[in-house]
């Protein structure tokens, strides 16, 4: 038999089935593992305004939600404090919490089938906010800023599947003589690593019209703004395991994998022992001269395995509810969705076929992810100026059939590609070309640089991804 391969990388066995590869053995999907974000993607927006100055006691009517920087006005009289009274529409204020989050972060390759994830992610972000509401009259225009920093605390786990989802093509074997396809050489993985030290980073601001209108007791403020949230993830201290796989059966529901074993004959030759019966033993050739398992390996990769940074950007709409409990106490809510767009780029240091810093990207533009955010939150006042807030926050991205991109490392395939042909062909290219004498390594290599320009390797809706997060938020809320 011959083999004629898609990718004959299975004789550099790092290369072709590393867990967290973007790049698949066939080079056909440029990933098969790859980043929502931390849930405190909001704090930043966590600001209080304030509709009365005079009044004798801090009236918690004078909140919105801390989250989204709305203003609530209190339109109800005043006491008489024998002082003349302000407008309640009017008004500057300041903002600051902490939040402890707990969220997720992961994404699903298409077609080179991989799932990479971040499970448990904690975060501990502190939020500092402001805003100036401006008396229009018969309404209420408010404006507002916001910005966040997040620590990760603790340590969470990486998985990286390339098992469940399906695994990625190495090689097609094929018959020598007849051409006739025996089968498929599959690669599977998984790897499991310590995320630690990762940080995040976001702003917002908005324009609103103070409790636009009423519904019962209940006060409502649209606004629009733009949101921006950004974080880094890494990974050390990755342990995984690597296994090509040939013929698979599927027994009571159960599906077995024969593992791929390649015999190198004395006439220097390869060979595969297929096993096209599960009850058939495979069996090794007389002259067979040595005999390895593919690209079935454990590795250990003590130092950053795996680096990711991810942005979430783009406008949003959001209604926010004020109910005024008492003088002193409110509740409110706020309901935000946003259409951002999507970025997230890769380094993996142990790959040397690919590039480094970057080593992959997903790419989605404005408008193409969606962003769904929540909170309730409830406010009490300290004093006249001053008041306390805890609320609970929940966001979710995601974003579906974002583009991928793998950065490959073109003097590795060069280096390798000269190598082949200095000193196997002596230098004659053609002959190693050549379709049925020539080197089937060099021809994938020649395919590779043609099918990936300037070794960048393309694939279009391959990354579905989503972050979710839920945080509770301590925070005091100042007016001046």
């Amino acid at each position: 038999m011959k083999k004629v391969s898609l990718l004959v990388l299975m004789f550099v066995p790092f290369v072709a089935n590393a867990a967290g590869t973007y790049y698949t053995g066939t080079y056909q999907s440029p990933q098969s593992s790859y980043a929502s974000q931390t849930y405190a993607g909001r704090q930043s927006g966590y600001s209080s305004q304030y509709s009365r100055y005079s009044t004798p006691s801090y009236n918690t009517s004078r909140y919105t939600s801390p989250y989204s920087n709305t203003a609530n006005v209190a339109t109800q009289p005043q006491q008489a404090t024998g002082v003349q009274q302000q407008s309640g529409k009017s008004g500057f204020w300041l903002n600051a919490g902490i939040t402890h989050e707990i969220g997720q972060w992961q994404f699903e390759m298409a077609e080179s089938g991989s799932i990479l994830s971040y499970d448990n992610l904690a975060w501990n972000v502190f939020d500092l906010s402001a805003g100036y509401a401006f008396d229009l009259g018969k309404t209420t225009l408010q404006v507002d800023a916001g910005f966040k920093y997040g620590i990760q605390w603790g340590e969470t786990r990486m998985v990286d599947d390339d098992i469940s989802n399906g695994g990625f093509l190495v090689t097609t074997w094929i018959e020598a003589g007849t051409e006739n396809e025996i089968g498929q050489q599959i690669g599977h993985a998984m790897s499991v690593g310590t995320s630690k030290g990762g940080n995040m980073m976001g702003f917002n601001f908005g324009f609103g019209l103070t409790d636009m209108f009423q519904i019962g007791g209940v006060k409502f403020t649209p606004s629009v703004g733009f949101r921006y949230l950004k974080y880094k993830l890494e990974t050390e201290n990755n342990y995984g395991l690597s296994v090509d796989t040939t013929a698979c059966f599927e027994v009571n529901g159960e599906v077995q994998c024969d593992p791929a074993i390649i015999v190198h004959l004395a006439d220097g030759k390869q060979q595969i022992i297929w096993r096209e019966d599960i009850n058939e033993p495979m069996r090794i050739p007389d002259n067979a001269e040595w005999v390895d398992t593919g690209s079935t390996y454990y590795y250990q990769q003590p130092g950053t395995s795996h680096s990711y940074e991810t942005t979430w950007m783009g406008p949003y709409l959001a209604l926010d509810m004020v109910y005024d409990i008492n003088q002193n106490n409110s509740v409110n809510g706020r309901i935000e969705l946003g259409l951002p767009g999507y970025k997230s780029v890769g380094d993996q240091p142990y790959r040397f076929d690919w590039q480094h810093p970057k080593s992959v990207e997903d790419e989605a533009g404005m408008f193409g992810a969606f962003h769904l955010g929540l909170l309730a939150n409830w406010t009490t006042a300290l004093s006249d100026y001053v008041a306390l807030s805890i609320g609970i926050t929940y966001d979710y991205y995601t974003v579906s059939g974002a583009d991928a991109k793998t950065y490959l490392d073109g003097n590795y395939y060069t280096d390798w590609y000269n190598q082949i042909l200095n000193d196997d062909f002596g230098g004659d290219e053609t002959a190693m070309l050549d379709p049925d004498n020539g080197s089937a390594t060099a021809i994938n290599i020649k395919d590779l640089e043609e099918s990936c320009p300037g070794w960048v390797c393309s694939t279009n809706g391959e990354i579905d991804s989503f972050y979710k997060s839920m945080g509770v938020r301590v925070g005091i809320n100042a007016k001046f």
